[in-house]
């Protein structure tokens, strides 16, 4: 192992971050390591069960702040729920008369599989997960903007890839498109105000509630409990092994600009979207015949062959690549 001391560590001196639903699991590590490297820290948690019910948790925001400031670190807890995101970003200026990093963390996991999903569940996923997210950040932005710099972090997840549980899934996904257009808005804008993303995988409260409701409801139904990771696996998916990406994301020397990485387990990979080769079924003749459903049909290679395609950058706002697009137009011209 490396020598600590030889390190130049980075430095939050002087920053104030804000962590949504900071009391348990991950959003607790962040704000842990975060104070650690001098951030004043706003700890978020309504005290919420994993599912958004109220009254599970109590005020376990107390318990994080008491260790940092056991630690001779500053913090400050908040209650209120992220669909209430002005007041969280009026407490966190009320206590430090700033802020610099907003890391959205909060979520909750309905446990409803596709056919047992009603639109109550749905929204309520939706109102935390995705509007939660805008609303602390439609309240953070102002502050970001007047002080042309700001760090966000959204917090995605696995399930994007495909689980069953489609209201979790559609709001860790949407918070990527939400992401990708707030640093479109700091583009234009010409400011020192990166947005990122997140898709961590730990051993959670959240996921170990989850799996546990999981299980009782295949007991009711007569099947065996799911099958789960090794123990020495689940070991090494604590929380803490996550945070260091995130508090890289916050660091005013990273330039990263919606970018989306994984992390758990101590494993990190930055993902990308990829685009294919560009298919032309455009009309040689003009713009006014529209390609036919064959044209597709036949050029199902060109639209498998990734090696002779691009890599788009996310929150720029553009649809195909500049040179795919003057491939565009000298086709109609020939």
């Amino acid at each position: 192992m490396s020598d600590k001391s030889s390190i130049n560590e980075l430095s939050f001196e002087g920053q104030v971050a804000l962590v949504t639903g900071a009391g348990r699991g991950l959003g607790r590590e962040h704000a842990l390591l975060l104070a650690s490297r001098g951030c004043k820290v706003v700890v978020n948690d309504l005290g919420s069960a994993y599912d958004g019910a109220k009254g599970n948790e109590g005020r376990v925001a107390d318990e994080v702040v008491a260790i940092i400031k056991a630690a001779g670190g500053e913090a400050v807890a908040n209650y209120d729920s992220v669909e209430n995101g002005e007041l969280i970003v009026k407490a966190a200026l009320e206590a430090y008369g700033r802020l610099d990093i907003v890391i959205n963390n909060a979520g909750i996991l309905t446990p409803e599989v596709w056919s047992d999903l009603t639109l109550e569940s749905w929204q309520r996923t939706i109102n935390v997960n995705l509007t939660g997210v805008f609303s602390v950040m439609k309240a953070a932005w102002p502050v970001f903007v007047e002080q042309k710099y700001g760090r966000c972090i959204v917090t995605s997840s696995p399930a994007l890839y495909g689980a069953g549980v489609a209201a979790y899934a559609a709001s860790k996904a949407g918070v990527i498109g939400l992401a990708n257009s707030l640093q479109f808005e700091a583009k234009k804008l010409k400011l020192d105000i990166k947005c990122n993303i997140l898709v961590p995988q730990a051993d959670t409260r959240m996921t170990r509630d989850f799996g546990s409701v999981i299980d009782e409801r295949r007991k009711k139904q007569g099947k065996s409990a799911a099958r789960s990771a090794p123990a020495e696996v689940i070991a090494r998916m604590s929380p803490d092994k996550v945070s260091a990406m995130v508090v890289w994301l916050s660091h005013s020397s990273c330039d990263a600009e919606a970018t989306i990485h994984e992390a758990g387990g101590g494993y990190f990979a930055q993902l990308h979207w990829a685009r294919s080769a560009p298919l032309f079924a455009t009309e040689k003749d003009g713009v006014e015949g529209a390609p036919v459903p064959e044209n597709i049909r036949d050029g199902q290679d060109t639209l498998a062959d990734f090696a002779n395609g691009d890599m788009p950058n996310s929150g720029d706002g553009s649809m195909g690549s500049p040179s795919a697009l003057e491939q565009v137009f000298a086709h109609l011209k020939s």
